[in-house]
């Protein structure tokens, strides 16, 4: 029930979110916060939780081993991504009597390769369905709700009132209540008009009421869903409910992103770097005080809660990059993931690396990003944890050229900036457009991110990202289960690293030709046009080579003989 033209894509809720444990945005948070909507539309506590998942979709070539099911079933128990019960959501299931079960299907309610569907039985024996996407960054997208068609975000409090009368399905004549409002004929019809008077009835005490809807579902019904930038009052609901008759249900689908949706939004600022570029120097601002006001038109928040909520995710890529390093804290490893961080430790002390300054320190600290500690928070940006991996490349340079932390936070609010415009003109996922959708596009923010820190004009800036994304497109996502972390461990740190190299490409005159847009097009246009094989299903690219399959096979069995609440947490490829 989110207008496309209202949900352009801004910083908090899909470019550096969702704050979350150790995993993948897109297996991890994503499923977890569809987990948390199925559970609200059950509204009690769950004896049974029943999953199907699609045989070619994506979760069936990583199941369980980016968390995906601890997290489905973590937040149908209420628990948010950021919560590291999340790795013992069996045991949390176990401990409260609900069992637990995943099948593994033809998903007909969707062809999206993140497609889930949640069958959930509560104590009282009875049983709702939730089909949702992982859209990806850790955003998601509901289809069908309870058997009718629904699209929500997860930006807004949804009031879900469900008339059980099968009659009222079989009546064709169902509209939204903008419907009711301006066509004549249909508002002339009294099954419409009663429904236009009940949607009324319902609205009036709703608080900060954005938008309503009502779609019905053959033997089923109606739904009238209200969505609500305020928390509504359940008991005063319920006293409502009473007009919509004695089969009429309630529920309340509470929002899992940190900004929610308004009524009055601005339009979208820009969706491309040229025009960004523009009205930066129509304002005779920076990039960065143009990103910001995107921010400030998008989210509602001043531009003091804006740049204190940039400063507190500039804080938890610190810990990030820096906690297998600073702190007393175990990094967990297992013989198909290793730690990296003290490997790398070792060979610098050593003498004997071949890098050193800049690309030294990314090298660190995105070992650092990668580590995987429970407890330990990670920022996406796009995919999990790379809002800590372009940290590893901004706060290098930083470092190295003496830069401030306010420097290091207009560089993030550029790749942020950067990271809207790919979130408004592709899904950056690996199981949409291939590796490009993350390691690229994450270097790309990153190339944009260093440039504007240090004193690129616009334009550089701009090269800098699209030089970026140019050398990244094509790439498929292709994990190897049991792969040490392969190949996508070389990507990310290939984006990481060069970020410094097209951010100094640009400043010393290289164009890119294709402007950041045209670059993000192409590389939408080509990801798209990859086979499903090279879509992080683990099944081609680097997945179909004789070694690969050794190895799946030798993780296959290890993961076997170790019980799900005992597998190490996060991404174990």
């Amino acid at each position: 029930m989110t207008p496309d033209a209202a949900a352009y894509p801004e910083l908090f809720n899909d470019v550096f979110g969702p704050v979350m444990q150790p995993g993948s945005s897109s297996h991890t948070a994503a499923p977890c916060r569809l987990g948390c909507l199925a559970g609200d539309l059950l509204g009690e506590p769950p004896a049974g939780i029943r999953i199907q998942l699609d045989e070619r979709g994506s979760f069936a070539g990583t199941f369980g081993v980016m968390s995906e099911d601890r997290a489905m079933v973590a937040g149908v128990l209420g628990l948010g991504p950021d919560d590291v019960g999340l790795f013992r959501a069996f045991e949390l299931a176990a401990e409260a009597g609900v069992a637990v079960a995943f099948e593994f299907t033809n998903l007909a309610e969707s062809a999206h390769p993140n497609a889930m569907k949640f069958v959930l039985t509560g104590r009282s024996g009875r049983t709702v369905t939730l089909v949702g996407t992982s859209t990806g960054g850790g955003m998601v997208e509901t289809l069908v709700v309870d058997g009718f068609p629904l699209r929500a975000i997860g930006d807004a409090y949804v009031v879900l009132v469900f008339e059980a009368d099968p009659a009222l399905a079989s009546d064709p004549a169902v509209a939204s209540d903008a419907a009711v409002a301006s066509d004549p004929a249909v508002a002339s019809d009294p099954a419409v008009a009663s429904d236009a008077a009940l949607v009324a009835r319902l609205a009036a005490p709703l608080p900060g009421l954005v938008a309503t809807a009502t779609v019905a579902a053959a033997g089923r019904g109606r739904l009238h869903a209200f969505s609500l930038a305020a928390e509504p009052d359940e008991r005063a609901l319920s006293t409502t409910l009473a007009a919509a008759g004695p089969t009429a249900r309630l529920a309340v689908l509470r929002p899992v992103l940190p900004v929610l949706r308004r009524a009055a939004r601005a339009p979208q600022l820009f969706d491309t770097m040229t025009r960004w570029r523009e009205i930066a120097e129509q304002r005779g601002e920076t990039l960065w005080e143009t990103a910001l006001q995107y921010e400030i038109d998008a989210s509602g928040w001043s531009r003091d809660e804006i740049v204190a909520t940039m400063a507190r995710l500039a804080a938890l890529m610190h810990r990030q990059t820096h906690a297998a390093y600073d702190e007393d804290v175990v990094v967990p490893a297992s013989p198909f993931k290793p730690d990296f961080t003290a490997p790398w430790a070792r060979h610098v002390a050593s003498g004997r690396s071949l890098t050193g300054g800049v690309v030294a320190e990314t090298i660190k600290l995105a070992y650092g990003a990668g580590a995987g500690i429970p407890g330990v928070e990670t920022v996406p940006g796009p995919m999990g944890g790379g809002g800590g991996y372009l940290y590893a490349a901004l706060a290098a340079v930083r470092e190295a050229r003496g830069l401030s932390d306010d420097d290091l936070l207009h560089g993030l609010l550029v790749a942020g900036g950067v990271g809207a415009i790919a979130f408004s003109r592709t899904e950056p996922t690996g199981e949409v457009i291939g590796c490009t959708g993350e390691a690229g596009v994450c270097g790309a923010m990153a190339a944009a991110g260093i440039a504007a820190m240090v004193g690129a004009t616009p334009r550089q800036t701009e090269d800098a990202a699209s030089l970026a994304l140019q050398a990244f497109t094509g790439m498929p996502c292709d994990p190897i289960p049991g792969g040490l972390c392969q190949p996508c461990r070389s990507r990310i740190l290939a984006a990481t690293c060069t970020a410094h190299v097209f951010a100094d490409l640009a400043l010393a005159g290289h164009a890119a030709v294709l402007p950041f847009h045209e670059a993000l097009d192409a590389a939408d246009a080509i990801g798209r046009a990859l086979p499903v094989d090279l879509l992080c299903t683990s099944r081609g690219g680097a997945c179909a080579t004789p070694t690969a399959a050794r190895q799946r096979a030798a993780f296959a069995e290890w993961l076997r003989d170790v019980p799900p609440e005992r597998r190490p947490p996060g991404n174990l490829i």
